[in-house]
């Protein structure tokens, strides 16, 4: 998900290679959608109908516009540019706060990219200062309040992502032993460090980069974000909104706007959002994760959990003939930085996962 800047000229050059516009026409009071069949066009025009007026209430200093979306199976501005798989949404912009029509991709979760994109769409020159990591941060941190039924979802695959920058995370596991030869039992716990994600660490030097990185000047830096950027970029937003709200937030751009700054500086971000790049840890991003999103995360990634599971249980394997009476007996719960508590049980992909990795 991210922006696109298109200069107005090289439409009227290049119009004979610009990619066709979707078949498929509903009309909304928000903006025209297009897309390849009928059914598809009305899911995106009911969804473009609920969302729109949702992110110009909440979003303080936005435009209140109309906006186009397309969607399509393979995202693209020319025939010949597809864009990567891992992009499912940008917005398509004729000037830095002027945009033209937002690009979906088929299928996937609309509302959640149709909400992102819709930031990027409607967000006015007020906010000028906000670092461009920070408006994809603020995407997420929209559509996670406008689509509550994902909003755990969208946390735990933003905390995941944000590995890269701490290291990881800790799994704490927690599972029940038989005491010999009595019914009773007693809770036994474990504790696992855990890399999410492969590659290498990404220190302060590159955070504060990025915090210095005009919304402008951000895709020219980077051409395409890591996947890992938009975690760090939810989680820095995510804290400030936590503490401060969507106002707070808007209210720093203005802030630096008033003192003549290009970018809010990385200390007013950093303090906002309570964060100590000193401290940014696995342990930090473990007290992150409340019982909703280790669950969803064990969703999300059940082979990287099941490796976790079964270096603690696996000394007991031999004592049980399959592995739903290990974990039947054994009972491995993930226990939340709250104390709260997720049976594995009742994961059926991490249940999956534990199977396959028995056979």
């Amino acid at each position: 998900m991210r922006r696109t800047l298109l200069l107005v000229p090289s439409l009227v050059l290049l119009g004979a290679c610009l990619a066709p516009p979707p078949p498929i026409v509903v009309d909304t009071p928000y903006g025209e959608v297009r897309a390849e069949s009928e059914a598809k066009a009305s899911e995106i025009a009911h969804l473009l109908s609920g969302l729109a007026p949702q992110v110009r209430a909440i979003l303080p200093g936005c435009q209140q516009r109309p906006i186009d979306v397309w969607v399509q199976d393979e995202l693209r501005v020319y025939r010949n540019s597809k864009r990567p798989d891992s992009v499912r949404g940008f917005t398509l912009l004729t000037d830095e706060f002027s945009a033209k029509r937002i690009h979906l991709q088929e299928g996937g979760q609309s509302s959640w990219y149709l909400a992102h994109e819709l930031v990027h769409a409607l967000i006015g020159p007020s906010w000028r200062p906000l670092p461009g990591i920070l408006e994809e941060g603020l995407g997420d941190v929209v559509a996670e309040m406008l689509n509550p039924a994902e909003a755990s979802h969208i946390r735990a695959h933003r905390l995941l992502n944000t590995c890269v920058f701490t290291g990881g995370f800790d799994v704490h596991v927690a599972y029940s032993v038989p005491d010999d030869g009595v019914d009773s039992s007693h809770w036994r716990r474990a504790v696992r460090s855990m890399q999410v994600q492969k590659g290498e660490s990404v220190g302060p030097a590159t955070i504060r980069k990025l915090f210095k990185t005009s919304r402008k000047d951000l895709h020219v830096d980077w051409p395409e974000l890591p996947e890992s950027f938009y975690g760090l970029a939810w989680l820095v937003t995510s804290r400030i909104v936590e503490r401060h709200g969507l106002d707070g937030l808007h209210d720093l751009c203005l802030a630096a706007t008033r003192e003549k700054r290009d970018v809010v500086p990385v200390d007013w971000i950093l303090a906002a959002a309570d964060i100590d790049l000193a401290h940014l840890d696995p342990a930090f991003l473990t007290s992150c994760f409340g019982p909703r999103e280790l669950r969803a995360a064990a969703m999300l990634e059940p082979t990287l959990f099941t490796d976790v599971v079964m270096e603690v249980l696996g000394p007991s394997k031999a004592e049980f003939r399959s592995p739903r009476a290990m974990v039947y007996w054994m009972n491995p719960t993930l226990v939340a930085a709250d104390g709260s508590e997720v049976r594995v049980r009742t994961i059926p992909a991490l249940l999956g996962a534990i199977s396959d990795r028995w056979r």
